[in-house]
């Protein structure tokens, strides 16, 4: 029995797991075209909002992976699709928004206005993605918005971002920042929240028990899935990972080495 023989839907980390930098991980652009041509559905969620999911669709079509474009999910698009459906009346507010130009636009995209500098004191959103601009001035403004009422958003909770460097900071550890000033807790849409889950839950008729998160962090990927009420598998990318696993009460149902492993008999 192979783990791809229990499952019909696979929701798949991307950073890491399909892919570290600009470098596919080995095996796992093979093992995707084998789900896809065995009709399985995959469904890609990402917390990292800085590209939108045109600049994902590239990416993977460039390592080898075609017509996923509607099948990515990331944190940006699920909080604009929260606050769309969630407020009212969105065209008359307005938003200071701190992280990149696509999680800009897919906050503009829902009909809120965009403000910077005084303007985004008085907002009445504060929506934050991390970016490697991160400065000051943008966590003081930030600080004073959510002091002077504005929603409090932010994409995700990822405390570090694999590169071929190794570990980097990302999201989490910045708007740490901002939550211990003001106060505050942000309202986020990444995993291991239910938002992303929601919406790949809603593409398919898949029962949940033949549904499956592949990803390689625990808090994030696997606590999400469990959340969700899917099975989990997680991918043991580095010793920091096993370490992890070890030392934690959230326990993945399998543990990969690598995104291939599905492919083979347990």
């Amino acid at each position: 029995m192979r783990l791809v023989d229990l499952f019909d839907c696979f929701l798949i980390d991307l950073d890491g797991v399909v892919y570290i930098g600009d470098s596919a991980v080995p095996g796992s652009v093979e093992t995707i075209k084998y789900l896809l041509n065995n009709n399985k559905t995959v469904i890609f969620l990402t917390n990292n909002p800085r590209h939108n999911i045109s600049e994902y669709s590239d990416k993977l079509n460039q390592m080898g992976i075609e017509g996923a474009s509607l099948n990515i999910i990331t944190s940006a698009t699920a909080l604009a699709r929260h606050i769309k459906f969630t407020y009212s009346d969105l065209e008359l507010k307005k938003a200071f928004v701190i992280g990149s130009s696509s999680l800009k636009k897919e906050i503009e995209s829902i009909g809120l206005s965009l403000v910077e500098g005084e303007e985004a004191k008085k907002a009445d959103f504060l929506v934050f993605g991390g970016h490697p601009e991160f400065h000051y001035d943008e966590m003081k403004l930030a600080t004073l918005a959510i002091a002077n009422g504005a929603h409090f958003f932010a994409t995700n909770r990822d405390m570090v971002y694999p590169t071929i460097e190794g570990h980097i900071p990302a999201t989490g550890a910045m708007l740490a920042s901002i939550e211990v000033a003001s106060g505050k807790r942000a309202i986020t849409a990444g995993k291991p929240e239910n938002l992303m889950f929601d919406i790949a839950l809603d593409q398919h008729d898949h029962e949940r028990e033949r549904t499956v998160i592949i990803g390689d962090h625990l808090d994030t990927d696997i606590l999400g899935g469990k959340n969700a009420g899917v099975s989990t598998i997680l991918v043991l990318s580095d010793p920091i990972t096993e370490e992890e696993l070890v030392n934690s009460d959230i326990k993945p149902d399998y543990a990969i080495y690598r995104l291939q492993d599905i492919l083979s008999d347990m």
